[in-house]
């Protein structure tokens, strides 16, 4: 293994290491769970396994993947250190739009203004496949509903009036008690 191969796999040996070391930590976790319900350690292995993953990932990438280029380190291509600003505009739109979102949420309960959110996010963004966007906003809330209340048990806003009755249903679809 060249010098230039072992600079590029091994922090991602460490990182890796680093990662088992941690997840077994975890796993040693005096407090437990109620049965059926996941413990303290359940966040820390999560994460752990998610950086494993990662590790596992760049060092494949770093021992298979294609050879560094011969440009000197430090020598950076001018269009890539300042690239123009084409759009400043929309950056200030989505600022607005999370604004909103912020506002929104309480009144229209966490899935109807992700919805909204979503939509209007993948709209500045630019898509423009009409048909497409709604499915996205719709599938974007459920998944996020879904990790928020299923996963890391958080309690999202209902809303009110007509718009909790919507996010009760939407939550009874997904599986959501």
């Amino acid at each position: 293994m060249s010098s230039v191969t072992l600079k590029r796999v091994v922090p991602y040996l460490i990182t890796l290491a680093l990662a088992v070391f941690l997840y077994l930590k975890a796993d040693q976790f005096d407090m437990v769970g109620r049965p059926g319900m996941p413990g303290p350690d359940l966040w820390p292995k999560m994460i752990c396994v998610l950086l494993g993953a990662t590790s596992l990932i760049g060092l494949v990438g770093a021992l298979f993947g294609p050879a560094e280029s011969g440009a000197p380190v430090g020598e950076v291509d001018e269009a890539l250190a300042s690239p123009p600003e084409t759009h400043p505009h929309l950056v200030w739109i989505g600022v607005a739009a999370t604004g909103m979102y912020v506002w929104a949420m309480p009144r229209l309960g966490f899935f109807i203004a992700t919805c909204l959110f979503a939509a209007a996010l993948l709209l500045i963004g630019g898509m423009r496949r009409w048909t497409w966007l709604p499915v996205a906003a719709v599938g974007l809330a459920g998944v996020f509903s879904l990790i928020f209340m299923k996963v890391v048990y958080v309690s999202l806003p209902l809303g009110e009036g007509a718009f909790k009755s919507v996010s009760l249903l939407v939550f009874k679809l997904l599986g959501i008690h």
